[in-house]
């Protein structure tokens, strides 16, 4: 696991989540950001959306603020399961809080938050899947 995450490192990971989605015929945008929730590099295959760039973004800047992956986020503030325990978004006063699968933090050896990862282009199981292959990526580096 690398212990900085810059432009290199951060356009390996949304190359390895844009390759997982061509793969499997979907049109993506990744995004990775600092630990600030700070764009580092963000791209949009030919066919994927505005709001899918806008999503990708919004999910790793998510990840970033809550310290958390966003499938963590949203399985514990936002299913619908939780009845009066159960948040709307609006609650936290943050119009780019996306709580939805795909938003993965990315951290250093020692634990330390170096940034986040976001995707967006196919169902919140398929974002997580591919936005996972990111993440391997970066642990690989």
């Amino acid at each position: 696991m690398p212990n900085k995450l810059g432009l290199a490192e951060a356009r390996f990971v949304v190359e390895a989540i844009l390759k997982a989605a061509a793969d499997r015929g979907l049109e993506f945008a990744g995004a990775v950001v600092d630990s600030g929730g700070e764009p580092i590099y963000l791209a949009r295959m030919d066919g994927a959306s505005p709001l899918n760039a806008r999503m990708s973004l919004n999910k790793a800047y998510t990840a970033t603020k809550w310290r958390q992956d966003t499938k963590t986020i949203k399985d514990r503030l936002f299913d619908m399961g939780l009845g009066d325990d159960r948040r709307d978004i609006a609650w936290f006063g943050d119009a780019r809080f996306t709580p939805v699968w795909g938003g993965i933090l990315l951290r250093a050896d020692d634990g330390t938050v170096l940034g986040a990862l976001g995707e967006s282009g196919g169902t919140p199981a398929q974002d997580e899947e591919i936005g996972q292959i990111g993440a391997r990526a970066f642990a690989v580096l």
